[in-house]
Protein backbone atom coordinates (compact mmCIF):
# COMPACT_ATOMS: atom_id res chain seq x y z
CA UNK A 1 0.00 0.00 0.00
CA UNK A 2 1.50 3.15 -0.90
CA UNK A 3 1.04 6.43 1.20
CA UNK A 4 1.36 9.62 -0.31
CA UNK A 5 2.80 12.92 1.71
CA UNK A 6 0.66 15.75 1.83
CA UNK A 7 1.96 19.03 0.47
CA UNK A 8 1.86 22.24 2.70
CA UNK A 9 1.15 24.36 -0.06
CA UNK A 10 -1.91 22.79 -0.90
CA UNK A 11 -2.85 22.01 2.18
CA UNK A 12 -2.20 25.43 3.41
CA UNK A 13 -4.39 27.09 0.13
CA UNK A 14 -7.34 24.70 1.01
CA UNK A 15 -7.56 24.61 4.56
CA UNK A 16 -7.51 28.93 4.74
CA UNK A 17 -9.81 29.06 2.18
CA UNK A 18 -12.25 27.12 3.56
CA UNK A 19 -11.84 28.64 7.05
CA UNK A 20 -12.55 32.15 4.90
CA UNK A 21 -15.47 30.28 3.52
CA UNK A 22 -17.07 29.36 6.95
CA UNK A 23 -16.16 32.78 8.00
CA UNK A 24 -17.88 34.48 5.57
CA UNK A 25 -20.48 32.29 5.45
CA UNK A 26 -21.64 32.52 9.66
CA UNK A 27 -21.29 36.48 9.17
CA UNK A 28 -23.83 36.22 6.52
CA UNK A 29 -25.72 34.47 8.67
CA UNK A 30 -25.42 36.06 11.31
CA UNK A 31 -26.36 39.63 9.45
CA UNK A 32 -29.22 38.40 7.90
CA UNK A 33 -30.81 36.13 11.28
CA UNK A 34 -29.22 38.34 14.02
CA UNK A 35 -31.87 37.20 16.55
CA UNK A 36 -30.66 33.63 15.99
CA UNK A 37 -27.31 33.86 17.39
CA UNK A 38 -26.37 31.33 14.97
CA UNK A 39 -22.75 31.82 14.22
CA UNK A 40 -21.89 34.33 17.01
CA UNK A 41 -19.74 31.92 18.69
CA UNK A 42 -17.85 30.96 15.28
CA UNK A 43 -17.07 34.48 14.55
CA UNK A 44 -16.06 35.60 18.11
CA UNK A 45 -12.80 32.74 17.49
CA UNK A 46 -11.60 35.00 15.15
CA UNK A 47 -12.63 38.61 16.26
CA UNK A 48 -13.25 40.86 19.69
CA UNK A 49 -15.46 43.13 17.20
CA UNK A 50 -19.13 43.24 17.30
CA UNK A 51 -20.86 40.78 15.50
CA UNK A 52 -21.25 42.49 11.51
CA UNK A 53 -18.86 45.15 11.91
CA UNK A 54 -16.66 45.48 8.75
CA UNK A 55 -13.72 45.12 11.79
CA UNK A 56 -15.26 41.51 12.57
CA UNK A 57 -15.19 40.85 8.76
CA UNK A 58 -11.55 41.91 7.92
CA UNK A 59 -10.49 40.09 11.56
CA UNK A 60 -11.86 37.06 10.55
CA UNK A 61 -10.46 36.36 7.33
CA UNK A 62 -6.96 37.51 8.40
CA UNK A 63 -7.26 35.29 11.09
CA UNK A 64 -8.93 32.72 9.06
CA UNK A 65 -5.91 32.52 7.00
CA UNK A 66 -3.35 32.84 9.91
CA UNK A 67 -5.01 30.14 11.75
CA UNK A 68 -4.94 27.88 8.41
CA UNK A 69 -1.62 27.93 7.75
CA UNK A 70 -0.79 27.51 11.49
CA UNK A 71 -2.77 24.72 11.51
CA UNK A 72 -1.34 23.34 8.10
CA UNK A 73 2.23 23.38 9.01
CA UNK A 74 1.45 21.18 12.65
CA UNK A 75 -0.75 19.02 10.83
CA UNK A 76 1.07 18.26 7.77
CA UNK A 77 4.57 18.08 9.44
CA UNK A 78 2.73 15.28 11.71
CA UNK A 79 1.06 13.51 9.25
CA UNK A 80 4.38 13.58 7.00
CA UNK A 81 6.30 11.83 9.61
CA UNK A 82 3.83 9.27 10.99
CA UNK A 83 3.94 8.48 7.36
CA UNK A 84 7.55 7.82 7.44
CA UNK A 85 7.19 4.89 9.69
Amino acid sequence: MATMKLSLMAFGWALSGTLVVLFVLCALAALVFPEWQLAHGWLSLFSAAPTGSIRNLVDGIVFSVIFGWITAAVLVTIYNRLIEK
